[in-house]
């Protein structure tokens, strides 16, 4: 649910951004490189590549952050 809902707001607020890019950032934002891959070779381009990178980096850290954080508050 959380990624058809950033396809939609993506395809509202930045028209102009090409659809492969904001798959790419899905894929990132999942965690998935196996998604990264496959969305590369539906398109066969790297374009998915560029929405990718902050997304992953962000959603690495935030898991890295949330289990510790859950864990503490779980009594």
């Amino acid at each position: 649910m959380p990624h058809v809902v950033t396809l939609l707001a993506g395809q509202r607020l930045f028209p102009s951004l090409h659809p492969g890019v904001l798959l790419g950032a899905c894929a990132g934002a999942g965690v998935s490189s196996a998604a990264l891959a496959a969305l590369e070779e539906a398109a066969g381009s790297k374009v998915p590549a560029l929405g990718y990178n902050v997304p992953y980096a962000v959603g690495n850290t935030l898991l890295t952050l949330a289990g510790p954080l859950l864990v503490a508050l779980i009594p």
